[in-house]
């Protein structure tokens, strides 16, 4: 057995202040100190506080919670001075009530580096979180700061008479004996109140057991010894004992110094309900799925990573209304990467256990598939200075490039990073590869430009009339249509001169080139007879003459 029967005494009352924090009144604002602040001390002035830190840090997170449900946030990096004006705290509601904030500590250290699946551990440390609070009267912080006394027993002099008749007196006294100790179990047959505040008569209604006084503690003391037994001690809070600290209920581990539960007052019924299913209800009393989450205006689910563990900060949220389901990286200037609209498609987006990708479709054969049903399946890139490029499967499949007025925007089909062939709308023409042909729609028109060009050389008549003399026309059809007869050469049977590597392909102006030599020297030959002819005709006319 861990522990034996001991003595214990009815109820112990016990004055405590939500994580240790000794409030000491002084002229102009408190000044609040304890071991207990695993973060930073607290001054709190009529105008502002102060936090002056415990530890050292690389980032301080202060977040203020405002009772109109707006939060306030700030992040001190170290060697800054940690300090929240008035108007930062109120916010435009500038509400008289209570706040609440949290100190949230990034270590002095450098960030943890991922890498896949890999992660460098450079720091290891338990997160560093400070709660409090305080409130705001006619536009300026509380600083009194003093707790609220706790009652003595000497302090009231109110007398009475019990039901079993003994004396007593309000101080606590009955027959000048202090304390009741009782040598055997207590059973009370009917309700008890505990607290300097409860009175001869005290009217229970329902209550069974009732605590009433201006500090309202209970602690759970575990004063087991032997190592290994656990022996933590617990108390359950209700509200701060310093002015201006916050109305709230909690759970606080003594032994951690630390405050894992806190309800505040006036929080909404059922803001945490779990069923007999096991269900977590948030705002509601009927939870239908494992975590379910009501409110009127954008639920939303917070991930923070806080760099208390040495990773970078990052914030995201997760959050759905009645226009989209979206993320928000809210660290980035709150920008929406991810957004659903409500009555989107079945499968609209898909990943298939292979990693392909389905628009339309749960079943997708490709890295990335798009099906539409009823209108044509399109892809479109967008540039946000207008140019767009288009794949349509409507009607037959195609690809459409435009531009924006103030500039050419051509489309480019680009092979291993080199450009193969681009289509330019500023001009009716398609290129094919760098410096390669081109076709208005009509033509093909090879690239001849100098610039394109090098090791230019004159083709000898030799050449020329050796390739016209292999040259064989033919006449074919091809074979994706029969009925029409084509005349020209076939690749693999033409001369040296005019092949194109690999033998699959013509180029015609390299014939064109060789048939315009041979014909330039032709005409050459021609011009020659015909110089001859013409002096031989003199001649001729010359003798006949004679």
């Amino acid at each position: 057995m861990k522990k034996t029967k001991k003595l214990l005494p009815a109820m112990a009352i016990v004055v405590f202040v939500v994580f240790g924090v000794c409030c000491i009144s002084t002229p102009g604002f408190a000044q609040c100190q304890s071991p207990a602040n695993p973060v930073a001390d607290v001054i709190i002035e009529p105008g502002g506080i102060i936090f002056v830190p415990r530890v050292n840090y690389a980032l301080l997170e202060v977040t203020i919670a405002r009772p109109d449900g707006t939060i306030f946030s700030r992040v001190f990096e170290s060697g800054s001075e940690p300090y929240v004006g008035l108007s930062e705290i109120l916010g435009e509601g500038r509400l008289d009530c209570s706040y609440i904030y949290e100190l949230r500590v990034t270590p002095d250290s450098k960030y943890k580096k991922r890498s896949g699946e890999e992660v460098e551990i450079r720091y290891s440390e338990r997160a560093l979180v400070q709660n409090g609070g305080f409130s705001v009267d006619r536009g300026v912080i509380v600083t009194g700061g003093e707790e609220e006394k706790q009652k003595s027993k000497n302090s009231s002099s109110s007398s009475g008479t019990s039901s079993s008749g003994l004396q007593y007196t309000r101080s606590g006294q009955r027959d000048g004996v202090k304390d009741f100790v009782i040598n055997d179990d207590l059973i009370v047959d009917g309700s008890a109140c505990i607290g300097f505040d409860c009175v001869n008569g005290e009217s229970f209604g329902f209550d069974t057991l009732r605590l009433k006084e201006n500090n309202l503690r209970i602690k759970f003391d575990d004063t087991s010894v032997a190592a290994s037994y656990p022996r933590n001690d617990w108390q359950l809070t209700a509200n701060d004992s310093a002015n201006g600290g916050a109305s709230k209920f909690s759970i606080d581990d003594i032994s951690g110094g630390r405050t894992p539960f806190t309800v505040e007052a006036n929080a909404r019924s059922h803001s945490l309900y779990v069923d007999d299913g096991g269900r977590i209800g948030i705002r509601t009393s009927t939870p239908s799925t494992e975590i379910h989450v009501i409110d009127g205006d954008t639920p939303t689910l917070r991930l923070q990573q806080d760099g208390s563990s040495g990773f970078a900060p990052q914030t995201w949220d997760v959050a759905g209304n009645e226009t989209n389901f979206f993320i928000r990286d809210v660290t980035n200037g709150s920008q929406l990467p991810f957004r659903i609209r409500p009555d989107a498609p079945t499968s609209s987006i898909f990943i298939d256990v292979d990693g392909d990708v389905g628009m339309g479709t749960s079943s997708p054969d490709f890295s990335l598939e798009v099906e539409r049903t009823g209108a044509g399946a399109t892809i479109v890139a967008n540039r946000t200075d207008g140019a767009t490029i288009e794949m349509a499967t409507t009607g037959n499949f195609g690809i459409v490039g435009t531009k924006d007025a103030g500039g050419d925007h051509p489309l480019q089909v680009k092979v291993n990073g080199n450009t193969v062939m681009t289509v330019d709308d500023a001009n009716p023409y398609i290129t094919m590869a760098t410096g390669g042909a081109t076709t208005d729609g009509t033509s093909w028109l090879d690239t001849s430009t100098r610039e394109a060009k090098e090791n230019i050389n004159s083709l000898t008549d030799g050449e020329a009339f050796q390739a016209l003399n292999d040259l064989n026309p033919v006449k074919f059809n091809y074979k994706i249509n029969k009925k029409e007869q084509r005349l020209g050469f076939i690749a693999e049977d033409v001369p040296e001169l005019v092949a194109m590597n690999g033998r699959k392909n013509l180029s015609t102006m390299d014939i064109l080139a060789v048939l315009t030599k041979v014909v330039k020297e032709q005409q050459n030959m021609v011009q020659d007879q015909q110089k001859t002819i013409s002096e031989l005709k003199e001649r001729i006319a010359e003798l006949e003459r004679k």
